[in-house]
């Protein structure tokens, strides 16, 4: 795994030197850059809810209280 990150690095940097220099085309240019800062600012992930059950495996107790009467006030 190390050389491939290694060779993406490489090829990062070369683009850079590419970009900085003028040698590539502007749109070309803006949609590198797009993607660069895209990568930078990470994914938008949408979060899973936990179910009782993934709770219990990563070890969290999960206990199910019961609702009070609805006639029942609390204050």
């Amino acid at each position: 795994m190390l050389p491939r990150l290694d060779a993406e690095e490489t090829l990062t940097k070369i683009h850079a030197g590419m970009m900085s220099s003028g040698l590539i085309r502007k749109p070309d240019l803006r949609r590198a850059l797009t993607k660069l800062e895209k990568t930078a600012g990470g994914a938008k992930r949408s979060s899973v809810k936990a179910t009782p059950n993934m709770l219990a495996s990563a070890g969290i107790a999960v206990v199910i209280v019961e609702a009070p009467a609805s006639g029942v006030s609390d204050g």
